[in-house]
């Protein structure tokens, strides 16, 4: 049997949970990603918003004693408010180590440790069981047993990553928060360039579309794309699975389903899948 990927979607919202009832079918919860592979003795885990809270406890429906990796784009709270409520991490017998990038000089661990300080909440870092350590993801590549990973500086409100995945020849191109401009300034036009570069031929790109725009010509420089600019600027990148995340907590069912439906029969010619991101959606490569 061919060895497998599969990216699961645990958490697809963007700046606060909305555990609202028109909101079910494509869920509340904010930022978390997972990839599994037949080639994987670990968790693969990217962002820790609300989303991780499930994905703990369906862990724990088996062994409790756990390995993974958890790569965190950047600390803003929908990114992270849902660390202290992973259940392995306080289980003894698990292993966990946690990588973000750079912060104006603030590294992984004390950006952690300021989120989890008391007095924002009343567990610490040092409560945490698991064998667990912070790393601070430097620009560069870490190479693992069977993938790798880099990233790209994204356009954000704080420095933020585009991580970018290589597993089985497979690759998987992580962007929760980018901004892709609208203007055509020198600035705008380098960023666009490198972008389309990094992300060319990917097999699945996970990206930004919290605004459409009409709304975006009000939130320019908030740090969030537009579906229609993700679209137009990724159609000839070779993308072969296109993922529109971090939903508004505005958007709700009906309007997320008619944008789903509106790509799939427009667009779906520019790529090989393209949707608008659930809770337990399942992409296999």
């Amino acid at each position: 049997m061919a060895e497998s990927i599969k990216i699961k979607f645990w958490g697809v919202r963007g700046s606060t949970p909305c555990a609202n009832s028109e909101n079910m079918i494509f869920g509340g919860n904010t930022t978390c990603f997972q990839i599994e592979s037949d080639v994987l003795d670990e968790l693969l885990i990217i962002d820790c918003g609300t989303g991780i809270r499930n994905l703990g406890n369906h862990i724990l429906n088996g062994s409790r004693s756990i390995k993974g990796r958890i790569f965190i784009t950047h600390p803003h709270w929908d990114h992270l408010q849902g660390f202290p409520f992973f259940k392995p991490f306080y289980e003894d017998n698990s292993w966990f180590r946690v990588y973000l990038p750079p912060q104006d000089g603030a590294g992984c661990k004390e950006i952690l440790q300021g989120h989890m300080s008391n007095t924002f909440f009343p567990v610490t870092m040092d409560m945490l069981d698991a064998d667990m350590d912070c790393e601070t993801f430097y620009p560069g590549k870490l190479n693992f047993e069977s993938y790798s990973v880099d990233y790209m500086w994204a356009q954000h409100t704080v420095q933020t990553a585009i991580f970018r995945f290589t597993m089985l020849g497979k690759t998987i191109i992580i962007a929760p928060d980018n901004e892709l401009p609208h203007d055509d300034s020198e600035e705008s036009r380098r960023f666009l360039d490198e972008f389309k570069e990094f992300i060319s031929g990917a097999d699945v790109l996970v990206h930004d579309a919290q605004f459409n725009n009409e709304q975006y010509k009000e939130r320019e420089g908030w740090g969030h794309s537009s579906y229609e600019r993700v679209l137009e600027v990724t159609s000839d990148c070779s993308i072969k699975n296109l993922i529109l995340t971090h939903h508004d907590p505005d958007s709700n069912d009906d309007y997320l389903n008619m944008l789903d439906k509106k790509v799939k029969t427009e667009h779906s010619s520019n790529y090989g899948f393209v949707a608008f991101a659930r809770e337990g959606l399942n992409v296999d490569l």
